[in-house]
């Protein structure tokens, strides 16, 4: 798209203070938790100045999935010379989709297409987002809604430091942003605003569903066809497709894992002869050319699904019938020697005894070769989305064998030599190496062998020379370790799978009491196995109608549009707003969405009520790094040490949900039992544009000055636990909703907490 284009894709709205909202009438905007104390109504009318943003269009055809990151769009000349090298604080925003005619913007009913989610940018130009992999504290901090990997905001190398001091140049705008977005609060109180130096451009990736019934020209909504999985009714007043129901043109699989065991009893045995000698033998002896079975009733093997290896001779997998209570391994108190063989890119034989490893490696013997131990990538330890160190590994070269110690892509550097090389030959084009070499690693640096495992993983590469550079072959694989003379138990140790092709966790994503309820309540969403519907079910362009099914034929094309509100930041020991970090968290606790499940038959629709909770402290939801680094989403440097932070303050928390099913959310204080937040939504009752019956708009809590018609925030401290209760409706079933807090909130230093009993009319809160 060209720099012509996308300023065309904008409506440079000159800087102006507001005279009404964008969207909705005035005082439609409602708060959760106005002080009724107060004989002041705190307005939710925004009078600030603006800009306004219109992403390029998203055109679709009826049951498609939008969801990617658009081209960034630049600011208004205007306000990006205004703060050049100055501070803009952001104090609310309001969003919109709407197609652009001639006669102005006409706003596209909700039940046309659906907003699911979005995540939005306003960057400096001194950043840039980058598309990185997700890990637990990306799911943990909500950074990737879902998805395997997520964009990050990151620093340009070479970029000018914040000249007004620990100034964010990068601020993410994702409270409120569902089907609710339209009439969701998103404004700040007086003196509160996310605060951003020199703003350039805004950027964004929103997750939209085409809804329109392309048959239905009447009023108010009716649904479109289905695919076979949606649990929406023919009259609901909602689409079934905003659920994202799994289609078959989105394809399953799922399996069992196996991993062996040399001691103890298998937790959960292997169910059968037949997975046994099938499934189960083969994952775990993926390179065996073969193996004998046998079915017996044995006392002396441990009981069900069991491999014995000796020495000379083949495999043998059995199945033993007899209730039989020998332990895995056999020889149960004594450790023997541990043998596993696999064949990739090169022919690897690890053995173990109690004290030291041998170590076979096998490769063409006209280039170089290597395995790297104990990880699945070159690298060996990853800290969010920064590599901590590749993996130990064992480079053969002609006749040079040499340890190093990689790093993610590259060579890394050479070790002392910790092996002993016993032989290297070449027979055939083919040159063998068997090394020596201790269990234990001389330094951290060096991989140490564990005898008590069961399996190894390991990397191996080839060179296009003897020279050690750049692999022409590659390739990740693991070996099980067996007890020679033995029987190691074969036992499964979860369920494997996969949507679409991509792998569903084979950590289950549910986190366990008391974090979350999912796993203890077995919701489907835990499982590939009884997985349905949700995010991993839609993917950008993929249609949710079966395959069996046409795909109704017209697009509508349209735009999310942003208005931003905007006041100028005066530095200083007064300044003028305090800036508002990034809380969040996940009632469904690291699974990112999670089925209604519906309630038994003839129950009262009164009592079909479903019920989750989480727990987690305050300190849970810090990212203690500086506010300028945007290392997404920063809580201030000192933010997680008690010795410099007493806690934090809520200013808004933003409950996320979806229609057409949830009836509440609260948080609470649960060392002390007070509610802090309880939000019911306001749900839709007619036809009219923000009125569409069903869906929802989801009032903040929001805290400020009490002669503003708000409650006074309190201080949580970082150990402060806290309770999330979240209850839906279940008189029929739902995919994929939701319980987040999209909150935002300011760090009390330790000093100013012990200084003031009121700290938030003390100006020195970390800005």
């Amino acid at each position: 798209v060209t720099m012509a284009r996308r300023l065309a894709l904008l409506a440079f709205a000159l800087p102006n203070a507001a005279s009404e909202n964008m969207n909705g009438k005035p005082g439609q905007y409602k708060i959760a938790n106005p002080n009724s104390t107060s004989s002041t109504s705190f307005s939710t009318d925004y009078t600030s100045e603006y800009f306004e943003v219109y992403t390029p269009p998203i055109r679709t055809q009826y049951s498609q999935v939008f969801w990617t990151r658009m081209d960034d769009v630049p600011l208004p000349p205007e306000i990006v010379a205004r703060f050049r090298n100055k501070t803009m604080a952001i104090t609310g925003y309001e969003v919109d989709q709407v197609r652009k005619t001639a006669n102005g913007d006409v706003p596209v009913p909700i039940n046309h297409a659906y907003s699911h989610h979005y995540m939005a940018w306003v960057n400096s130009e001194k950043v840039e987002l980058k598309y990185v992999k997700s890990d637990a504290e990306a799911v943990r901090l909500g950074h990737n809604h879902g998805a395997p990997h997520y964009w990050k905001p990151v620093t340009k190398l070479g970029a000018q430091p914040p000249i007004q001091g620990d100034i964010p140049t990068s601020q993410v705008f994702s409270e409120g942003n569902g089907g609710e977005m339209r009439l969701s609060y998103h404004g700040y109180p007086a003196g509160y605003a996310q605060l951003l130096e020199s703003p350039s451009y805004f950027a964004i990736v929103p997750m939209q569903i085409d809804t329109m019934n392309r048959d239905y020209h009447g009023p108010g909504f009716k649904q479109g066809p289905l695919p076979r999985e949606a649990l929406a009714h023919a009259d609901a007043s909602y689409s079934g497709l905003l659920e994202c129901p799994c289609t078959d043109r989105m394809h399953r699989e799922w399996h069992y894992r196996n991993d062996i065991q040399n001691s103890g009893t298998c937790k959960t045995p292997v169910q059968n002869a037949s997975l046994c000698f099938g499934d189960a033998a083969s994952s775990v002896l993926p390179n065996a050319s073969s193996f004998v079975t046998k079915t017996v009733s044995d006392t002396s093997l441990p009981q069900g699904c069991s491999i014995v290896t000796r020495p000379g001779s083949s495999l043998t997998v059995y199945w033993n019938e007899a209730r039989s209570t020998t332990a895995c391994g056999a020889a149960q108190g004594t450790l023997g020697r541990l043998v596993g063989s696999a064949q990739s890119i090169v022919s690897l034989t690890v053995g173990l005894d109690q004290t030291s490893a041998t170590i076979v490696i096998s490769g063409p013997s006209d280039v170089w070769f290597g395995v790297g131990f104990g990880a699945g990538s070159m690298c060996w330890q990853w800290d969010a989305d920064e590599c901590r160190g590749g993996p130990y590994a064992i480079i053969v070269a002609g006749d040079s064998v040499t340890e190093r110690k990689l790093t993610l892509h590259g060579a890394g550097w050479l070790l002392k030599p910790s092996i002993t090389v016993v032989s290297n030959n070449v027979e055939e084009g083919t040159r063998t190496v068997v090394v020596k070499r201790p269990l234990q690693g001389l330094t951290n640096e060096y991989y140490t062998f564990d005898p008590t495992t069961g399996s190894l993983p390991f990397i191996n590469a080839k060179g296009s020379s003897l020279t050690f550079a750049q692999h022409v072959a590659r390739a990740a694989s693991s070996l099980n370790l067996f007890k020679e003379g033995a029987a190691t138990c074969v036992c499964t140790s979860g369920i494997d799978g996969s949507i679409g092709g991509v792998p569903f966790s084979s950590q289950n994503p549910c986190a366990p009491e008391p974090q979350g309820d999912l796993l203890q309540q077995q919701n489907p969403t835990c499982s590939v196995q009884t997985y349905s519907g949700g995010l991993r079910c839609c993917k950008h362009g993929e249609f949710l109608l079966d395959s069996d099914q046409q795909v109704p034929e017209g697009f509508q094309e349209y735009h999310l549009k942003f208005r931003f509100y905007f006041e100028e930041y005066v530095p200083g020991p007064k300044a003028s707003h305090k800036n508002l970090v990034r809380l969040y968290w996940q009632t469904e606790a690291n699974a990112g969405e999670y089925d209604i499940v519906p309630c038994d038959p003839g129950t009262p629709p009164a009592e079909c009520i479903q019920v989750i909770t989480a727990r987690w402290k305050v300190k849970d939801m810090i990212h203690d790094c500086p506010l300028s680094q945007n290392s997404w989403p920063c809580t201030g440097a000192g933010t997680k040490d008690p010795n410099k932070t007493a806690g934090f303050k809520l200013i808004y928390a933003g409950p996320h949900c979806h229609a057409p099913d949830c009836l509440s959310m609260e948080l609470y204080n649960a060392d002390t039992g007070k509610l802090i937040c309880h939000m019911e939504p306001i749900f839709g009752q007619g036809t009219e544009i923000y009125d569409e019956k069903g869906y929802v708009a989801l009032p903040p809590c929001l805290w400020g000055d009490a002669k503003d018609g708000l409650m006074e925030p309190e201080l949580l401290s970082l150990e402060t636990n806290l309770l999330s209760i979240k209850r839906n409706n279940n008189t029929v079933g739902h995919y994929g909703e939701m319980a987040s807090w999209q909150m935002r909130g300011i760090a009390v230093p330790r000093e100013e907490a012990a200084s003031s009993t009121d700290a938030t009319r003390d100006p020195d809160f970390f800005i």
